[in-house]
């Protein structure tokens, strides 16, 4: 199994106000992933509560049965809209991919 850990700095404006982002609106893209995506196993996103200055604003946790559905998924346009969605609302992003 592969786990995939996406972590985002909202953009600075965003940062402060919990209700900037449409949190809603992204679960159902990612719960719309999981369900269509083959080979993505689990999806959870969320928004950090309790954030500090150092910390990140957004958390997406999935897993995947292997690598090729990993590189599947990176392609798919169910993917490709949950990019569109976030990417606007980003000043950073980290990735990090293992094996389990």
């Amino acid at each position: 199994m592969i786990r995939h850990v996406v972590l985002w700095r909202l953009l600075d404006e965003l940062r402060s106000d919990a209700n900037s982002v449409d949190m809603a609106g992204i679960k159902r893209n990612v719960a719309s992933m999981c369900a269509q995506i083959p080979g993505l196993l689990r999806a959870d996103i969320a928004r950090v509560c309790q954030g500090t200055s150092d910390s990140v604003d957004l958390v997406l946790y999935s897993e995947f049965e292997n690598w090729d559905a990993l590189h599947g998924y990176e392609d798919h346009p169910l993917h490709l809209e949950f990019r569109r969605l976030i990417g606007p609302l980003r000043s950073e992003r980290r990735v990090a991919d293992y094996e389990v």
